[in-house]
């Protein structure tokens, strides 16, 4: 149930947690015995958060983002403090601070000479932080600088790279009926802007970002921004009552199929929360789970198109 709510996600987490045990060979740094403990000790704490809720994480996270960086500082120079940062760029992608995480990951690959496993990793991880922004064209750069270091693990992305909505194409269509039985015609929804999003009552990124989203849409709903809820909940009963609690007022489409529902498979989405931004053509203009860059893009839209008609 909960706890395998961005099961990609909490899969890369065991990996980034297999991996980091190994030495990071650096040209020119230096090794310091204190703080390869502390790294380590960081390390296990880490290593038991990917079964924990998200909400109940952040606390920890937060806390280890402040040992990682004290570390760096302190032992600056040292291979330890490079591979620190590698460990915060990627508490911070579990965070879903995309831009914070590439931020420490550039960090790591501007060093210059490293040992190419610790490389790949890092690209990896660089690559899978640009999806979650929605940066794809950059996430593609990073695939193939990762081919030339490690190609097996540039091939764990074929599927995923390649399925996901491409910036600019036009928004495979659908029409379905909602919940309440009510016709979703994502044809008759050109003229506005139309955010679809993926989520599920029992994902905990999901509901962190929820009054986030409903404050999104309050904002931006009489500007001519359309929200479309799918669901990827087995349990109607979860989404109805979570849905009027909450006040919803958009629509929500659920067929109980979870990842084998028709449009999550037609628009490839692998991770919870899924944010995909239509413009008022109906091309992709975003793909990702952060809520603010979809704020962003959601106003660039509007400014965009500011002398356009809405539809009504």
């Amino acid at each position: 149930m909960k706890k395998w709510c961005v099961l990609l996600g909490i899969v890369i987490a065991s990996v980034v947690l297999t991996l980091c045990g190994n030495t990071v060979y650096a040209k020119g740094l230096g090794h310091d015995v204190n703080a390869e403990k502390q790294l380590e000790v960081i390390r296990r704490n880490l290593s038991g958060l990917t079964q924990m809720k998200s909400v109940d994480a952040k606390g920890y996270y937060d806390a280890a983002l402040k040992d990682l960086q004290t570390l760096t500082e302190k032992y600056a120079g040292t291979e330890e403090s490079l591979e620190a940062k590698f460990y915060i760029g990627n508490v911070y992608s579990e965070l879903h601070k995309y831009d914070e995480a590439l931020k420490w990951l550039d960090a790591v690959l501007s060093y210059g000479e490293i040992d190419p496993n610790f490389k790949a990793r890092t690209l990896y991880f660089k690559a899978k932080a640009l999806i979650g922004k929605g940066d794809i064209a950059s996430a593609k750069e990073a695939v193939t600088q990762l081919r030339t270091v490690e190609p097996m693990a540039a091939d764990s992305f074929g599927s995923e790279l390649s399925g996901t909505m491409r910036i600019g194409v036009e928004a495979p269509t659908f029409n379905v009926a909602d919940f309440n039985g009510k016709t979703v015609d994502l044809a008759k929804y050109k003229g506005n802007i139309t955010i679809l999003n993926f989520w599920a009552t029992w994902c905990d990124p999901c509901i962190a970002e929820f009054p986030k989203i409903k404050k999104m849409y309050d904002k931006f709903k009489e500007q001519g921004v359309q929200l479309i809820g799918i669901s990827l909940d087995d349990d109607l009963e979860d989404l109805r009552g979570f849905t009027s609690q909450e006040g919803v007022d958009w629509p929500q489409i659920f067929d109980g199929k979870r990842w084998k529902g028709a449009i999550p498979g037609m628009y490839h989405v692998s991770i919870l929360p899924t944010f995909v931004a239509l413009d008022r053509e109906g091309k992709v203009r975003y793909v990702g789970g952060d809520t603010e860059a979809l704020i962003q893009i959601i106003t660039t839209l509007l400014s965009e198109a500011k002398n356009l008609p809405l539809f009504r």
